[in-house]
């Protein structure tokens, strides 16, 4: 079922060309960020991790207002699985960026970007970053579909600032400590983001770990609750 609903969501989206832009946006951020080297390893491993966020959150929003209602409504008939349904959007989209981030993982290392050889200690550290805050950015901007808001300016602009505080997060309650009660309930980007930039090896991994499980825990309430919303939400 599950297989059948990907292919189904990939056609939907090849049709639509809705997915030129963020590729375009996407190579457009690496070519920028590789046109000088060399470059530290982790430090911009993390910094691509938190621009495979931004992406993956433009791809999500797009992706999920290209089907027509009432085609969606007939796909929701003939699956009676709506559970699956919406989660296959949201898989696909993740499969999608994780494919995108591999490339993005793998390239500047065999073309000698850095400034020192990528352990395989790196390039694991740096590949489930870039996944993990894939998922957070497609779960995230899954909630903002034009079904659970009736607005679309005011969701473009409310997603818009969640991404923004989310990517500075950390850089804020820094500086103003009172502000983390309110803003540790946002995703947790820039700390995942932060530790992947000071990893340097074991002694860093419990960190790093719990930095990752936060994103992953906070991806899951999220996606929960979308296809709870989606679920009651009437067309």
């Amino acid at each position: 079922m599950i297989k059948q609903l990907l292919f189904y969501n990939l056609r939907y989206y090849s049709r639509s060309h809705k997915f030129i832009v963020p590729l375009v946006i996407y190579l457009a951020m690496f070519a920028v960020l590789y046109s000088i080297k060399p470059l530290g390893v982790m430090s911009t491993y993390a910094m691509t991790s938190m621009m495979t966020f931004i992406i993956a959150v433009l791809v999500a929003y797009s992706f999920m207002e290209i089907e027509d209602p009432v085609q969606q409504q007939i796909a929701l008939l003939s699956l009676r699985n709506d559970n699956m349904y919406y989660f296959s959007k949201v898989l696909f989209v993740w499969i999608i960026i994780s494919i995108m981030s591999f490339v993005v993982v793998l390239y500047p290392s065999i073309f000698g970007f850095f400034d020192r050889s990528v352990k395989v200690s790196d390039f694991i550290v740096a590949m489930v970053g870039h996944i993990f805050l894939a998922l957070l950015g497609v779960c995230v901007s899954a909630l903002f579909n034009s079904r659970l808001f009736k607005n679309r300016q005011f969701a473009i602009l409310t997603l818009i600032i969640v991404v923004l505080i989310s990517v500075v997060q950390k850089a804020i309650i820094t500086k103003y400590p009172a502000s983390r009660w309110g803003l540790y309930v946002l995703p947790p980007v820039s700390f995942v983001v932060d530790k992947m930039t000071n990893f340097e090896g074991l002694a860093d991994l419990g960190f790093l770990l719990l930095a990752f499980a936060s994103s992953i825990a906070y991806s899951f309430i999220i996606l929960v609750l979308f296809i709870k919303l989606m679920k009651v939400k009437i067309f």
